[in-house]
């Protein structure tokens, strides 16, 4: 499995590069982040505890509240 990280990361390295002078050729714009910055960034959201509301209606005010969406 990290052997495909590292392939997907050299690809994406090279996809990067070759966009990067490509856009300073004709004038472009290109990406800040790299390929292995946004999936690392990516890892560590998905790793956090999420911090789910806590629900303060009843169960009859939620099914009421569905109803009347529906009902919209």
């Amino acid at each position: 499995m990290a052997r495909e990280e590292q392939y997907r990361a050299y690809i994406a390295t090279c996809a990067q590069l070759i966009a990067e002078s490509t856009a300073k050729f004709a004038g472009g714009k290109t990406l800040k982040q790299s390929y292995v910055d946004i999936i690392q960034k990516q890892s560590k959201q998905a790793t956090r505890p999420s911090k789910a509301k806590k629900e303060e209606r009843s169960p009859e005010q939620i099914a009421a509240d569905i109803l009347d969406a529906l009902h919209k």
